[in-house]
């Protein structure tokens, strides 16, 4: 049957292709006192390739070298090992198979009856027999499969199917199915080898992760401060590594819930302070909770939560600010209704200052015009231009790198830096204009800020707050809070919401407009969002953010 097949499947039912028509098999069985000394499995190994010799140089034989297959060092899946090799006589084939008697044993009857009978001493226990690699790979098929045709299909695809040996730097071969690339062979070598990939060679030089291993490969993966990126999962092809980073965005996206859970809530508190304080029914004082630590003590009795984190969590996955509401009224035994009343007049009134806000910013440039320049006295500073101190600056405006600026100097000589339309520098400047005896605004100075081959300090950073106006839903805030951390420092938020709408406020710190400008444009591309401004000045800022 097995010599119809090969010629069904791969000769096109041509008889003279058969390499094994004609096959011999040697099998060999080391003498006792050399069992003794190695292991069962690796006895007889080096007899192989010695066998393998001699055969290869028989008289009137010819070796065919295309037909030499090596299964001892590069196994089956299945734990198949033997040396094949095909030799020519008078125009015939014929095929030797080289194995020990170990070999013949699992190659016969299969590797787990060899075990049970030959090592049954040396296990120290019954599951023993199934540490296998691919028998464990089939257990782990198993409980991931969602229906048995589901089942069957990656078992042939990936343990029947063709594979691929590659090498590791030191030596060790990975053996995996044909197709994979280089991140299924991160993952292969240990979970925390592919979650910290973030790069890798192949034969010494890089290749892209979606790079399809070849036989022989020699791999190195690069780790360090990586992170898998959702394009991993288009690239793997092993079922087992898809699982794996499944697993690593389902804890990212829990982890970033339970953040913006931990933020909604303390920041509710920090903002309602007072009215909690004022209205609650706890009978002894207390202080309002500021860490996880302190909010453990309020849970049992007032809630259904006895862990902090799982009341974050139910926070982070909720659209809704009547939950976080309802919670805190819970919790601090606080009516709901002064609560209400409360976010409702802040809603109102961040609404209203973020419109006047960007109405004051449209008459003033409407005002200035093309006469901005022109309008600046040249006796600032007798016509000369100073540079900006990045570390003095005016946190009425908080002017960033690239704004148009102004500055005041006072008394002790020190310069403060403005946005140009800033309050305090345009009546600073209008006095220059309108003198009076009023010193206290400073005198204008003309600045600039410093050209880039002058600006040493990397490290340098501009306080700054971005106002975002958005249609409610779940995980808002953790989308948006992602997308600030990766283009920002965040130091503090703030929210409040109506019954469709919400507010978000970052106050962050970025390096310059044109980084400001990157954040702000992509938090407008995250999915309900209405707006994103920068607000003028801080509500947010405090002494200890300085």
């Amino acid at each position: 049957y097995s010599l119809w097949h090969k010629m069904e499947m791969k000769h096109d039912r041509n008889l003279d292709h058969i390499a094994d028509l004609v096959a011999l098999r040697v099998i060999l069985t080391p003498g006792d006192s050399f069992v003794q000394e190695q292991q069962a499995a690796d006895s007889g190994v080096w007899l192989c390739y010695h066998v393998l010799g001699l055969v290869q140089h028989l008289p009137n034989f010819t070796p065919m070298p295309t037909r030499v297959k090596d299964y001892i060092s590069f196994p089956k899946p299945n734990g198949y090992q033997s040396l094949h090799t095909a030799l020519m006589y008078k125009g015939q084939s014929v095929e030797v198979q080289i194995r020990t008697a170990h070999m013949h044993t699992v190659a016969e009857y299969g590797m787990a009856s060899h075990w049970a009978y030959h090592d049954e001493k040396k296990r120290s226990s019954s599951m023993d027999l199934y540490n296998t690699p691919w028998l464990s790979s089939i257990k782990e098929w198993q409980q991931e499969a969602v229906g048995s045709r589901d089942f069957v299909d990656c078992v042939r695809r990936e343990l029947l199917g063709k594979r691929v040996f590659v090498f590791l730097r030191n030596g060790k071969i990975l053996n995996l199915a044909r197709g994979t690339t280089a991140v299924d062979a991160a993952f292969q070598i240990h979970s925390e080898v592919g979650l910290n990939m973030h790069g890798v060679e192949i034969n010494g030089k890089p290749v892209p992760f979606d790079y399809e291993l070849h036989n022989g490969d020699v791999v190195s993966i690069l780790t360090g401060e990586g992170k898998p990126s959702t394009k991993w999962m288009r690239y793997a092809k092993s079922r087992s590594t898809r699982s794996k980073l499944r697993a690593y965005f389902r804890s990212q996206q829990n982890e970033n819930v339970l953040k913006s859970g931990e933020m909604l809530f303390f920041d509710y508190l920090s903002n309602h302070r007072n009215e909690i304080l004022e209205n609650s029914y706890i009978e002894y004082p207390f202080e309002v909770p500021t860490t996880v630590d302190e909010l453990q003590p309020f849970l049992p009795g007032s809630s259904r939560y006895d862990d902090v984190m799982d009341l974050l969590n139910d926070i982070g996955h909720s659209r809704s600010g009547d939950f976080l509401r309802q919670k805190v009224s819970k919790i601090f035994m606080v009516p709901a209704s002064a609560l209400q009343e409360c976010d409702e007049s802040r809603f109102a009134n961040i609404t209203r200052t973020v419109y006047a806000s960007q109405l004051d910013s449209i008459s003033f440039n409407g005002a200035n015009g093309d006469d901005s320049d022109t309008d600046m006295p040249d006796v600032l500073n007798g016509g000369q231009t100073e540079f900006a101190d990045s570390e003095s600056v005016c946190f009425h405006c908080l002017p960033v790198r690239g704004d148009e600026i102004l500055g005041t100097r006072h008394r002790d000589g020190s310069i403060l830096v403005h946005r140009k339309e800033c309050s305090w520098a345009q009546e600073a400047l209008s006095s220059t204009r309108f003198p009076s005896s009023d010193d206290s605004l400073g005198e204008p100075v003309q600045l600039a800020w410093p050209e880039d081959n002058t600006w040493e300090d990397a490290s340098e950073s501009f306080l700054t707050e971005v106002i975002i106006m958005a249609v409610d839903r779940k995980l808002l805030l953790a989308d948006c809070s992602v997308i600030a951390s990766k283009n920002s420092e965040i130091l503090k938020t703030g929210s409040s919401s109506s019954n469709e709408h919400c507010i978000l406020e970052f106050l962050v710190r970025v390096k310059d407009l044109d980084e400001l400008q990157s954040l702000m444009d992509k938090l407008r591309e995250v999915n309900s969002v209405m707006s994103v401004e920068r607000r003028f000045g801080s509500e947010l800022l405090d002494e200890s953010d300085l």
